[in-house]
């Protein structure tokens, strides 16, 4: 609602406004939204939010309602901090252990493994600078509660950029209101 009430403002702006000076707005509106897209490709590391439901044998879900085997993939970037909401929907012990080393069977150094949980609880990690798909499981029961996580390059994950979001609602505004007052003019 606050956003139709702006837009309504907006419009009434730009219609007392020359027709000149709409278009030397639209072209700076357009070049702030071209910097604000140069600013952002230069990201620093994204904090991403996960939550799984574990159940022997069903596998992992998103919700408690949908735990398949594989369960869902995970998209990270590089380096990204990984905080993981992680319950066991069955009460059973669990423990959630991403094997970025191939073809192992314990744990390694570096291989992000949470603590042993029955009820719910907050594990956080720092997702691999490595790019590529790693396979992510229970430790206690392996298969087949596993899943993928897959590490893609830094910027490849769209973030929501308000400042383009609003630039382009401002910049179609004003091309609206210089479509109805040509339409005026004729």
């Amino acid at each position: 609602m606050r956003m139709f009430l702006c837009n309504l403002m907006l419009i009434q702006i730009v219609k007392n406004m020359s027709e000149k000076s709409l278009w030397v707005t639209s072209l700076a509106i357009f070049l702030l939204a071209i910097a604000t897209t140069q600013i952002y490709s230069v990201k620093a590391v994204a904090t991403r939010n996960f939550t799984l439901y574990g159940a022997y044998p069903q596998g992992w879900g998103s919700t408690a309602t949908n735990i398949t085997s594989p369960g869902p993939t995970i998209v990270v970037e590089q380096g990204d901090t990984v905080n993981m909401t992680l319950t066991s929907h069955d009460s059973r012990p669990h423990q959630f252990w991403v094997i970025y080393t191939n073809g192992s069977s314990n744990p390694q150094s570096g291989d992000p493994l949470s603590p042993q949980f029955t009820g719910t609880v907050n594990y956080s990690f720092a997702a691999t600078n490595t790019t590529g798909t790693y396979e992510y499981q229970c430790y206690i029961h392996g298969h087949p509660m596993y899943g993928y996580m897959k590490v893609v390059p830094t910027g490849t994950i769209p973030e929501f950029q308000p400042m383009i979001m609003l630039s382009l609602l401002v910049a179609g505004t004003i091309v609206a209101a210089l479509a109805y007052k040509r339409k005026e003019k004729a």
